[in-house]
């Protein structure tokens, strides 16, 4: 079953990243932008809906004498941890660059061809897909089959977000493809190494799980809106009203799932 459910979430992957690829050939940008507000709604509602309410279940399992939302708390500080990898780390790297407006220089230039903001996206990406695909492999068998089904609802979408910005960068095939390869198999990793751990080292209390679970939130929610739904709201574009749309059944999905979860 670890099998099985790594080679599913891998051929997800593959099919969400080289979607923006195909469409773009086609001629049709605005798919890539309503899929791009889908990816971004089912990645809000993944972060907020499943996995941030699971990881607070699973502490106040583990801890019920604990009042403290540890949950809430770690998942922001993953949230800080990105922003200061995507939005600090660049800008102190490039400090001899000067801007009028460094606000409006983010939003408007955040996707420059030549920024290293695809592999942010990637690497950001490629580390809460990890985290994912591990809590998948230490899961138990009656809680594997909903987060198989939550993973791929959101592989699928995280990889469309991620394969469209490498699209809208111009970043070449050559460098492309090994790249999202990467993001592919981040999460069937994870899932390999997290069974693996559940077979040498036993399930443990499910603490882990919870930790995985906020970090991946903090992350997911950090891409969804600094990332996928800032870019096509600000500065936008045409279209907004449909943009909100695909944004709201992407999320709408997520919750519509969280009712068999």
């Amino acid at each position: 079953m670890i099998l099985l459910s790594a080679a599913l979430i891998a051929a997800v992957g593959i099919a969400g990243v080289f979607a923006p690829w195909l469409v773009d050939r086609g001629g049709n940008g605005r798919v890539i932008a309503y899929g791009n507000s889908f990816a971004g709604g089912v990645l809000l509602a993944a972060g907020l809906i499943h996995l941030l309410a699971d990881a607070n279940n699973g502490f106040a399992a583990a801890y019920p004498n604990v009042e403290y939302p540890a949950a809430y708390g770690i998942a922001t500080l993953a949230f800080i941890l990105v922003l200061g990898l995507e939005r600090v780390i660049p800008i102190a790297m490039g400090a001899g660059n000067t801007v009028t407006d460094p606000e409006s220089d983010a939003l408007l230039n955040s996707k420059d061809q030549n920024g290293i903001t695809p592999y942010l996206l990637l690497i950001t990406l490629s580390i809460h897909s990890f985290i994912a695909g591990v809590t998948l492999g230490i899961s138990s068998s009656s809680g594997a089959a909903v987060l198989l089904v939550a993973i791929l609802a959101h592989k699928g979408a995280a990889g469309f977000a991620l394969g469209s910005t490498f699209q809208k960068a111009a970043v070449p095939i050559r460098t492309r493809i090994p790249a999202l390869l990467f993001f592919v198999g981040s999460t069937p990793l994870g899932v390999i190494l997290g069974g693996l751990a559940i077979d040498l080292f036993g399930l443990g209390s499910g603490v882990a799980e919870a930790w995985f679970k906020a970090v991946a939130s903090g992350t997911f929610l950090y891409i969804a809106t600094l990332d996928v739904v800032r870019e096509e709201f600000f500065p936008g574009g045409s279209n907004r009203s449909k943009r909100l749309i695909w944004t709201l059944l992407g999320a709408g999905l997520m919750a519509l799932v969280a009712i068999w979860m």
